[in-house]
């Protein structure tokens, strides 16, 4: 039996890197991408049983990954008002997670930086959620484990394009 001609065509019920996708194509899995991993990161704070919001956990580990930051800035980030994003740096700050510093390029502002104790709690989570992920990770075939690490590349790439980090 001879190859077929169209051997080297793409399968139109596959997507290919040929496939050229629209934006249409494109908007159910960018939703789609929104809502899992939304879904996804409350899950896992939920399981990791931590006692404190999950914008707060984020919070820290926005100031873990940029530095001591103003408290617009993280509200800008995290897509929430200001007085929302300064109840939860106020709730850190009693629990001892956080300090606030005078801005040195602004005497008017704050700086919000994450404390020993604060880290050790990021630290903690991250173990909660090590013991929690990792055990079900490792069930899957070397190939979906695979996908995963690629998926989770690729989720940085994009979180990295639209924030500029690039």
């Amino acid at each position: 039996m001879y190859p077929s001609d169209d051997a080297d065509q793409p399968d139109p019920n596959h997507l290919t890197e040929q496939h050229q996708n629209t934006s249409a194509d494109q908007r159910p899995l960018a939703n789609q991408i929104v809502s899992a991993s939304s879904r996804f990161a409350r899950v896992v704070t939920q399981v990791a049983n931590i006692g404190i919001s999950a914008v707060s956990m984020r919070a820290l580990g926005y100031i873990e990954r940029h530095g001591p930051q103003r408290i617009s800035h993280m509200a800008s980030y995290e897509s929430i008002s200001q007085p929302a994003m300064t109840s939860a740096v106020n709730r850190l700050a009693d629990d001892g997670l956080v300090v606030r510093e005078p801005d040195p390029a602004d005497a008017r502002a704050q700086l919000v930086e994450l404390t020993d104790q604060g880290q050790r709690m990021l630290d903690e989570y991250r173990n909660q959620v090590a013991t929690v992920l990792q055990p079900m990770l490792e069930n899957f075939a070397a190939a979906d484990y695979a996908v995963i690490e690629h998926a989770v590349e690729l989720l940085e790439t994009l979180t990295n394009d639209l924030t500029g980090n690039a």
